[in-house]
């Protein structure tokens, strides 16, 4: 009888953890802030926090020459972001093209994870600049062609509650172009399982067959 109470409280147990929620946060400005939060738990994804060195163990002086201070220029500079590289090499465009690939993936492979993601907030914003009002208008096509169709399929391919997109042209050369976004989803670790259990099923079944 005791056995049983024991087996029970474990698949009782394993039940309560399936229904657990991964929670993502996302943020962008100038750099991209991901958090992750489980039951009381947050854990900060980017930023990654630079490891400080080890204070090393205090050594008897020994008579060497005085070296040079160091000038604050020679301290290391904080390196810039994948995205921060991404838009300053290929400018709003590379930024877009991650949300491309997200929508390809969303109506692809990993189709089933993605229809049990639940958005409860997608807000995306675009300042464009140019030179002057006609290169504005093109880069407010371009922009257009390839960031709603993304939202649209990701919309489309999620459970989304919430979600506002705004492409807005300035016409300020002094200004540069700007892009924002906040987003927060969630996801329950149970169809996470579900979807990694399908996938070595039908790899199972293939192999059987070879």
């Amino acid at each position: 009888m005791i056995a049983l109470y024991i087996i029970l409280g474990i698949i009782l147990l394993l039940f309560l953890i399936t229904l657990i929620r991964v929670q993502v946060f996302a943020t962008y400005t100038d750099d991209l802030t991901l958090t992750l939060k489980i039951l009381f738990f947050k854990i900060p994804i980017l930023p990654q926090k630079e490891k400080s060195k080890k204070p090393e163990k205090e050594k008897k002086p020994k008579q060497e020459k005085p070296k040079p201070e160091k000038k604050e220029d020679d301290k290391k500079e904080k390196k810039p972001s994948f995205l921060s590289k991404l838009k300053d090499k290929k400018g709003v465009t590379g930024v877009l093209s991650l949300f491309t690939s997200i929508a390809k993936i969303a109506g692809g492979a990993l189709k089933g994870i993605f229809s049990h993601i639940v958005i409860k907030k997608m807000d995306v914003g675009i300042e464009l600049t140019g030179e002057d009002a006609a290169s504005v208008a093109v880069n407010y096509g371009r922009v257009c062609s390839v960031l709603y169709p993304a939202v649209n399929i990701i919309t489309a391919a999620t459970v989304c509650e919430d979600y506002n997109v705004v492409v807005e042209p300035v016409f300020n050369p002094d200004r540069e172009t700007a892009v924002y976004a906040d987003v927060y989803f969630y996801l329950r670790i149970i169809w996470v399982l579900a979807e990694a259990i399908k996938a070595a099923v039908k790899l199972l079944i293939v192999r059987i067959k070879l």
